[in-house]
């Protein structure tokens, strides 16, 4: 079976809706069979490479939304991490929903600074939404992420320990709390440097975490390691509010996935919306979350394939009859009636969402691992209910959405970026404070730093003195007094 560029976009129902724009490359024919043995189509996505490209660092225009998919797996693998969405306004706003592991090499890959990634929405606790979190935490203050990390997630879950009745503190001001805690040691040794803004309001080891209760919508529970850290956006003005500042507002619902403390998100601003469901099993709340107002632009869900794939995927086992297939299976079929939306039950709830007069301008499948092999067969049953506009994510598919038109492209990013260079915090033209650990002799050639204040003398006693093996190092030519 061959498919061009024109059959590629045709799939994603982009060629045929009117106010949709979704450009692909020059003419060339993609077969979902095209490449070598053995992987067969689980090592293409021409879906994907159908797009035109995408180039990190363009402007966004003044009233779009740009929507970046920067992990869309939960299997980890070279081409798609775990989950996370990044979303820029251009009012210069930008939010991160979720950070599962590995997003962060694909937000440098992005070039998308530290500074843009302060305000962090999580779905649930769930290590492939929340793994990368530590990186972030820990190396944005040594470059432009100079401000507090801002956390928004679900409150505890209320559910008893069966064995005990223990009901845990699972809710994110805790998660907050130990994520801070966990990473002390970190935080210090790198507080020789600067790390805050003389402008911003906290420090950018500094934690502010916003509770959002699943049961009640109330967001007026929050967290801080630091007392005095009073949040430029102030707090949300009613329930099921996450968010409301400059022009931007982040609504919440519940969801129900694995266990109570689970949320789904949506964000409106100028006209324009997305909503992020994480992952979670069909439901109404998300029929209601994306009725509101006009309906909703993007509407981005979870989907999973099917058991049995799963299951011989990662059993590597083929035979139906065999009891470690069967094992699989019986596994595969328990988590997606535990946690997940099946391939079809999105395809309902797009098509229950135009029955309404609210369907989405554009319906995107993520959390899936997405090959040739899958996305068809995933289209397909989408297609058995609904035959509006909708694709499948990957990492580095990028959506832009204006009133007028959605553009889907793919990023062209390198495999061997740096963090972004430079700063884009507005905050930086106005310098730093003092590092926590300074040293202000002047005769400290690394003023106002004090990069060996924390080692102990005993360990100092067994440095090599630079002179031995550089001379004309600058450690040599310029000895630190307190060597």
């Amino acid at each position: 079976m061959k498919i061009n560029r024109r059959d590629a976009l045709k799939l994603t129902g982009a060629a045929t809706v009117g106010g949709l724009a979704a450009a692909g490359a020059p003419e060339k024919a993609l077969a979902w069979s095209e490449f070598d043995p053995p992987w067969g189509m689980t090592q293409k996505n021409s879906l994907f490479h159908s797009l035109e490209p995408f180039y990190p660092g363009e402007t966004l225009g003044a009233n779009e939304m740009r929507i970046s998919f920067i992990g869309t797996s939960v299997v980890q693998r070279q081409a798609q991490h775990q989950n996370s969405v990044f979303v820029e306004l251009g009012n210069g706003d930008s939010f991160v929903f979720d950070l599962g592991s590995g997003t962060t090499i694909n937000y440098a890959a992005m070039q998308v600074p530290y500074s843009k990634t302060r305000k962090v929405f999580l779905t649930h606790l769930h290590g492939d939404h929340t793994g990368d979190l530590t990186q972030l935490y820990c190396f944005g203050p040594c470059h432009d992420g100079k401000s507090p990390l801002y956390l928004f997630g679900p409150s505890k879950s209320l559910v008893p320990d069966p064995i005990d009745g223990t009901i845990y503190d699972d809710g994110v001001r805790n998660f907050a709390h130990h994520l801070r805690e966990m990473n002390r040691w970190h935080t210090e040794s790198f507080s020789f440097l600067p790390t805050q803004w003389n402008r911003a309001e906290g420090d950018g080891f500094d934690i502010f975490a916003t509770e959002l209760d699943w049961k009640t919508g109330d967001s007026s529970k929050t967290w801080s390691s630091n007392p005095s850290l009073e949040p430029p956006f102030g707090p949300a003005p009613g329930p099921w509010i996450a968010y409301q500042y400059n022009g931007v507002t982040i609504s919440f619902q519940p969801a129900v996935h694995d266990r109570n403390g689970f949320l789904m998100y949506r964000l409106d601003w100028n006209g324009l919306s997305m909503i992020f469901t994480g992952d979670t099993k069909p439901n109404t709340f998300l029929l209601d979350l994306a009725s509101q107002g006009n309906g909703v632009d993007v509407l981005i869900s979870e989907i999973v394939v099917p058991p049995d794939i799963w299951a011989e995927r990662e059993s590597g086992i083929s035979d139906t009859t065999n009891q470690i297939y069967q094992t699989g299976l019986l596994y595969a079929r328990s988590i997606q009636e535990n946690s997940h939306t099946p391939q079809k039950a999105f395809g309902y709830i797009l098509a229950q969402l135009a029955k309404a007069g609210k369907a989405p301008r554009l319906g995107i499948g993520t959390h899936f691992q997405a090959t040739n092999d899958t996305i068809k067969p995933a289209l397909d049953d989408i297609r058995s209910w609904y035959n509006g506009p909708v694709t499948i994510a990957t990492d580095f598919m990028v959506i832009n959405v204006s009133k007028t038109q959605i553009t889907q492209r793919r990023a062209v990013v390198s495999d061997y970026t740096w963090d972004t260079p430079g700063t884009f915090d507005p905050r930086a033209k106005y310098g730093v404070y003092p590092p926590k650990y300074e040293d202000t002799n002047p005769t400290n050639p690394y003023f106002p730093t004090a990069p060996l204040a924390q080692l102990d003398e005993s360990l100092l006693a067994a440095v090599i003195p630079p002179c031995d093996y550089d001379p004309t190092s600058f450690m040599c030519t310029n000895p630190y007094h307190d060597i």
